[in-house]
């Protein structure tokens, strides 16, 4: 059950960032477009959404269906580079705390390494996991920007 750990974890930095990145954003320019309140809390209630469902996919779906396994662990792998790259980095390049950082350093960096390091049975699957974290990353950041514009749109 330290996947629900894991997506407890997720959820708190989302939170962390619904309520202070907005703010954030104003300061880092380099590394985030300023967003407005509303659309970006828009984008982080329907991402928090899609890290619920690709976890209970993996519960559900883990013992008929191998690929559920490299999905979940795919986006575990994808949130522990996400505590890394821009979280940490922009706190340290911009000397200001950028939300979502010490949520991440706590909760999903070591329950996440911990989560894949249980899940990898040899160096195949980690290639499958490597490969499903590329790809979720290549669906996810695109689906992010364009959850921006529709929650402009939603609320402007």
């Amino acid at each position: 059950m330290i996947e629900i750990l894991f997506l407890l974890g997720f959820s708190l930095l989302n939170l962390e960032e619904a309520l202070w990145l907005p703010e954030w954003s104003k300061h880092a320019k380099k590394f985030h477009k300023e967003v407005r309140k509303n659309e970006f809390r828009f984008a982080v209630i329907i991402i928090t959404a899609i890290g619920c469902l690709l976890t209970f996919q993996y519960f559900i779906l883990k013992d008929y269906f191998i690929i559920a396994k490299y999905i979940y662990l795919g986006f575990v792998l994808m949130m522990i580079v996400n505590v890394v790259f821009p979280h940490l980095i922009s706190t340290i390049l911009l000397k200001r705390y950028a939300p979502g950082t010490i949520t991440g350093i706590i909760l999903n960096a070591p329950i996440g390494v911990y989560l894949t390091i249980k899940g990898i049975n040899n160096y195949k699957e980690l290639i499958f996991i490597i490969i499903s974290g590329v790809v979720l990353s290549s669906v996810l950041i695109p689906l992010i920007h364009l959850l921006f514009t529709i929650g402009k749109k939603l609320f402007d």
